[in-house]
């Protein structure tokens, strides 16, 4: 077998068992959970004070554009799980990728949360189809509000691999 091939076959079984497209690094004094409390998400993070931090990677078989995935997410959060959009923007990952970002909020009884959703696409390569990275993160709007500027850093520091 060739060298190259060789290599290619080696990278395939390496990254089958839960290759991660994504470097995500949470803000200090958050936490990694374990894989039995993420199930669904390729990262989960907590802060003392339950605000969340969270990625998932979804299978963009389709090749669904930014813009597709931008819309899908929005409609839904907004007509089926009831959260109203309070702003989006424009995001740039720290490895060049546009995304884009939805902040938005929803009460609760006497709560207010905040939840932002940032969305990137990692297009296809040669080993396999693209990727939508999707970043969460929320928690009631008062603790949210002192760890935001965090949140934010983190992630403008991802990297999609």
């Amino acid at each position: 077998m060739p060298v190259l091939a060789r290599l290619l076959a080696l990278l395939l079984v390496a990254c089958a068992g839960g290759c991660r497209h994504f470097e995500l690094q949470p803000p200090e004094h958050f936490v990694v959970l374990d894989e039995p409390e993420w199930r669904g998400y390729a990262l989960r993070a907590v802060n003392a004070d339950g605000v969340v931090l969270a990625v998932r990677e979804v299978d963009n078989d389709r090749a669904g554009s930014l813009t597709f995935w931008v819309d899908a997410i929005r409609n839904r959060l907004r007509t089926v799980r009831g959260y109203a959009l309070l702003d989006e923007r424009p995001v740039q990952a720290a490895t060049g990728e546009a995304g884009h970002q939805l902040r938005l909020g929803r009460d609760e009884g006497t709560q207010t949360y905040d939840y932002w959703v940032t969305i990137f696409i990692r297009p296809p390569t040669l080993l396999g189809d693209g990727q939508v990275i999707v970043v969460e993160a929320g928690g009631r709007r008062d603790e949210f509000a002192r760890v935001q500027d965090q949140i934010g850093k983190a992630i403008g520091g991802l990297a999609v691999r």
